[in-house]
């Protein structure tokens, strides 16, 4: 608590200059996002349009009345940013690092304040998905063209979402346009993706929506000194759903289908591997007078099948079903309560050799308090889980807000998380360890925002201690005790008629027992999106920084070499030739930079695209 406390005192201290600066600059009522300031026009005297969370706290906020660092990007963003895929947008997002094991489609993983790929909860349409025996989703796989909104919730989120919210939450809002699309792309690499979405209303209350599409590329070589065969991917994908409006609530019916494949260069051996994600959902909601009834049934499938290993065709495969509800009240302007309940089932299927054990079940209930007024802000969480194996854990989180002006607002929070080890941590052959006990977290925060028409702004500083960590090595084990630190600033503003969007980020994670760093967590990470719109151009620029970072050890535990660090620049341009038809341009990684994310496979260099927009009146 006394390293909290010095963080503490250091971030209201550093925030003191800039927010006597800020808070000369013109405002309005209206606070705008301090994680991700929207890009509108440098010439235009607006204020930034605020963005809305739903998942940070199960309800439905602006985030500037958050206790939670979030980062909200809606489409509008994501066409803005020209990104290849979603791990090259989450790169860009403070507080995120992402390690690639070579190009576009292989495996990337996601490290949101130091936690580990399976630290972060990924929800779609906010029911969990990805794989029980990884213990995280291969995000390189979800297309982006499905997603309408993403959150990237940075802290613990246990209280609300139980074991794998231990670093973050990543929420994706799949698309349900009110509009036929039409996009297209073409880049390096044999880069080309194709989609149609859109929707239809057949009666007043009832609605139809829709998106198929398809991608594929050629890629190159993702391993050092492994097969230089290229290692590309190919998809296809699939959403239809409906909506229908009674007497008795709104009913939401989606389906989703992404099937294709991937080819990959590994230490095993290993040449290609399909992959399946398949979900169903079943939505209901009613408001009645002060209370908004909200339940979720979902059923979703996670497959993968790698071919050409040294050793036998390998399937992994996990069955999910999962059912919750939720109850909002409104008790008055100022306060609200939730409360509700989560089950789910997770049944993996592996080909030899089999799993001692291969089903798990999650029960919990869940009850939250929210106090927004004129000045003082805020939230309790507290969450009770039963999970097959270990038992009962509990977690809650406690967040406080003060407003000393209306656009100047500081924040404190701290809480707990935990996470189960997987099942190829508790029973791959050889490696697994059924005594591993789960990962345990306490985290605390501390940051200061300020909300103007002219400049968003906001510092953070965090601070987190780990028990019981798993690392690997010949056999999985766990870290007594690994911690944690950093900070945080977002910015976005308009300079010398660009709007910037600004964001560095400081980590410093360790084993406490043998003073080693954490495993590809950089220390500095700097991203910095600029932008200018004249007549029907807009020019944008991507600027990335990350610092060196540790690579580990050997499965004999020799000290592998540092990942060095690099510098890209990505440059964008988008033309509106008519008003319902967008042409873009993109050059990724200007310089031709050569670096690596993943020790020993292969970035991308210097990478061009072309893509087409198309909207129906």
């Amino acid at each position: 608590m006394l390293k909290f406390s010095i963080l503490s005192t250091a971030v209201f201290s550093t925030f003191a200059f800039a927010a006597t600066a800020a808070v000369s600059l013109p405002a309005n009522n209206l606070p705008a996002d301090h994680s991700s300031a929207k890009n509108t026009s440098a010439t235009t005297d607006q204020a930034a349009i605020e963005h809305i969370s739903v998942y940070a706290n199960r309800q439905a906020r602006p985030v500037s009345a958050s206790l939670t660092s979030v980062t909200v990007l809606d489409r509008v963003d994501i066409d803005r940013r020209q990104v290849r895929d979603l791990p090259a947008l989450l790169q860009q997002v403070a507080g995120v690092s992402v390690a690639r094991d070579g190009g576009r489609g292989q495996n990337s993983s996601v490290f949101i304040r130091g936690g580990s790929s399976g630290h972060t909860l990924v929800l779609l349409d906010g029911v969990r998905i990805g794989s029980a025996t990884l213990g995280y989703q291969a995000l390189a796989m979800v297309p982006l063209e499905l997603v309408e909104k993403i959150e990237v919730i940075r802290g613990p989120k246990a209280a609300w979402y139980g074991s794998d919210a231990l670093g973050g939450v990543i929420a994706i809002t799949t698309r349900q346009g009110q509009k036929v699309e039409f996009n297209a792309n073409i880049g390096s690499f044999g880069q080309a993706e194709a989609s149609l979405s859109g929707s239809t209303k057949v009666q007043d209350n009832l609605n139809l929506f829709g998106t198929v599409g398809t991608s594929r590329a050629e890629g190159f070589s993702a391993k050092l000194n492994a097969d230089p065969d290229d290692d590309g991917y190919q998809q296809s994908y699939l959403k239809a759903g409906a909506d229908y409006q009674s007497a008795i609530g709104l009913f939401k019916w989606q389906s989703q289908l992404n099937d294709g494949y991937y080819e990959f260069d590994t230490s095993f051996g290993g040449d290609k591997a399909n992959t399946q994600q398949d979900s169903h959902q079943l939505d209901w909601s009613l408001q009645q007078d002060v209370v908004n009834h909200q339940l979720k049934l979902s059923h979703s499938i996670d497959r993968d099948t790698s071919y050409g290993l040294k050793v036998a065709d390998s399937l992994f495969e996990t069955k999910r079903e999962e059912a919750s509800y939720q109850a909002t009240v409104t008790l008055n302007q100022q306060w609200n309560l939730i409360g509700g309940t989560n089950w789910y089932q997770e049944l993996v299927n592996k080909n030899a050799p089999k799993y001692s054990q291969d089903k798990r079940t999650n029960q919990s209930v869940f009850s939250g308090i929210g106090f927004q007024g004129e000045q003082w802000l805020f939230d309790a969480t507290g969450r009770h889980d039963n999970v097959t194996g270990y038992g009962s854990k509990n977690t809650y989180q406690l967040s406080g807000g003060y407003r000393f002006t209306e656009q100047l607002t500081g924040r404190l929070s701290q809480g707990t998380a935990f996470k189960v080890p997987t099942f190829n941590d508790l029973y791959w052959p050889d490696f697994g360890n059924s005594l591993l006990k789960p990962e345990e977290s306490t985290s605390r925060e501390v940051g200061l925002a300020y909300n103007g028409s002219k400049l968003q702004l906001d510092v953070v500083l965090f601070d987190r201690d780990l028990t019981n960590l798993i690392i690997g090595g010949k056999t999985a084990s766990n870290v007594l005790l690994a911690s944690v630190e950093g900070g945080e600033v977002t910015a976005g503003f308009d300079l010398l008629g660009t709007s910037q969007n600004f964001s560095y980020g400081y980590l410093n994670g360790k084993d406490e027992k043998t003073g080693l760093k954490l495993v590809k967590r950089p220390a500095h990470k700097v991203s910095w999106n600029s932008s200018k719109q004249w007549q029907d151009w807009t020019f944008s620029s991507h600027a990335l920084y990350q610092s060196r970072s540790f690579s580990g050890k050997t499965w004999d535990g020799k000290l592998q070499p540092e990942l060095g660090s690099y510098l890209i620049w990505n440059l964008g341009l988008a033309y509106q030739w008519q008003p319902n038809i967008t042409l873009r341009a993109k050059v990724d990684n200007l310089f031709d930079k050569e670096y690596q994310t993943n020790l020993g496979y292969r970035t991308a260099g210097v990478e061009f695209g072309l893509s087409v927009q198309v909207l129906s009146y």
